[in-house]
């Protein structure tokens, strides 16, 4: 942890990755850094090349770069890469000696041990899908549609088909498996479980109680997940301290990303609150944050008329000035491709009796995957779940 922490001293994280023994950083200028023994050929591969993700895991690494290309090292590496080969890949997940990858069109990838059907499996469910979320555990998987639905990869393995079912009729987000245990992220932030009831399992389900989840992420022996207020939820192997510590030293601070491994955890914090200064009348101060991969920056657009302004994932907040006479254009777009990603509109009002600022309900219909939260002194927490 001091090699990583000195490798990027001075400069800005927007991404973290741990597994095995590698530690690995995704800086905002794109470039993948790394310490330990297992990641000389992991940074060596992406020298040069602007990388917006990075996945580890025990067996291997991978990073994708800006224009989707995929790099990867370690076990069924060469398989995968073949499998992209030609492809422009979204996100990887990397599991018990398989792999899988999802590309930006929606089609899932996969190689490697196939011994519970992890990999052949997912693929025939996902057949004629387009997914938009994957998950590699230990001798299963599970992905997530185009529109919310849960796949999975065994329907002999009961914990994973009651995860199905528990979540029915609900919009599945996110979801992580670790062996006999899975776990899913609905849209309103809550948390759903199945399976064995393991330390891990209670001390996750029990730190996310009444509160609204973000990002959900499992690496087998650890289960992490982000508060939509930036808080840090993690439970699981801490033989090294890497959950407790983490734990402790995130404490209080508003988290962008976090990585926590057999023996190892990292996190990124935003800078010290940094307000917006005095806002005039019917300004807000804004912050945007989403879910899912939090390397792959998004932008939120508020257009009225020639109007222009936006806030940007994993930055710091900004004043915005508001409407209140006629709707806010939102837009929702991938940074790295300019792609429009949703669209909506928005209703502010102004109260000049309190100078508050708010979002009429009624009138406004924001992009589909929006929310937005509401704190004192006008500032706002825009939560795109994609």
């Amino acid at each position: 942890m001091p090699e990583i922490l000195a490798t990027v001293a001075g400069r800005r994280v927007t991404a973290v990755a741990t597994g095995g023994l590698s530690a690995l950083a995704i800086t905002e200028d794109a470039v993948l850094l790394g310490a330990g023994a297992e990641v000389a050929s992991m940074v060596a591969v992406a020298e040069g090349r602007r990388v917006r993700s990075v996945t580890a895991g025990g067996s291997a690494s991978a990073a994708v770069t800006e224009d989707g290309e995929l790099l990867m090292v370690g076990v069924g590496a060469y398989e995968m890469m073949q499998a992209a080969a030609g492809k422009r890949v979204a996100a990887v997940a990397i599991g018990g000696r398989f792999n899988l990858a999802v590309t930006e069109d929606g089609e899932l990838l996969g190689a490697g041990n196939d011994g519970m059907g992890q990999v052949s499996g997912l693929l025939a469910a996902a057949r004629g899908k387009k997914v938009v979320y994957v998950c590699a555990g230990i001798n299963e998987s599970l992905a997530v549609t185009e529109d919310s639905a849960l796949l999975i990869s065994n329907p002999s393995q009961r914990y994973l088909v009651d995860l199905v079912e528990a979540t029915a009729g609900r919009r599945v987000m996110a979801a992580c498996t670790g062996g006999f245990f899975a776990l899913a992220l609905t849209d309103d932030g809550a948390l759903t479980h199945t399976g064995e009831h393991s330390d891990q399992v209670r001390g996750i389900v029990e730190a996310a109680a009444g509160r609204k989840l973000a990002t959900l992420s499992g690496a087998g022996s650890v289960t992490t997940a982000i508060t939509e207020g930036g808080a840090l939820l993690a439970a699981g192997a801490d033989g090294q301290r890497q959950t407790s510590g983490l734990l402790a030293a995130t404490a209080g601070r508003t988290v962008t990303a976090a990585s926590v491994g057999s023996y190892a955890g990292l996190a990124v914090v935003a800078d010290a609150d940094q307000d917006c200064g005095p806002l005039q009348p019917r300004q807000i101060c804004g912050r945007f944050v989403t879910t899912g991969d939090p390397q792959d920056a998004h932008a939120l657009s508020f257009k009225v008329g020639a109007d222009h302004q936006e806030l940007v994932s994993g930055t710091p907040c900004a004043a915005l000035d508001t409407h209140d006479t006629e709707a806010t254009h939102l837009i929702v777009r991938r940074v790295s491709t300019s792609q429009d990603l949703a669209t909506g509109s928005a209703y502010f009002t102004f109260d000049p009796a309190t100078g508050a600022v708010g979002i009429d309900p009624d009138k406004s219909q924001l992009p589909r995957g929006l929310t937005h939260r509401r704190a004192d002194g006008n500032r706002f927490t825009f939560t795109w779940t994609g």
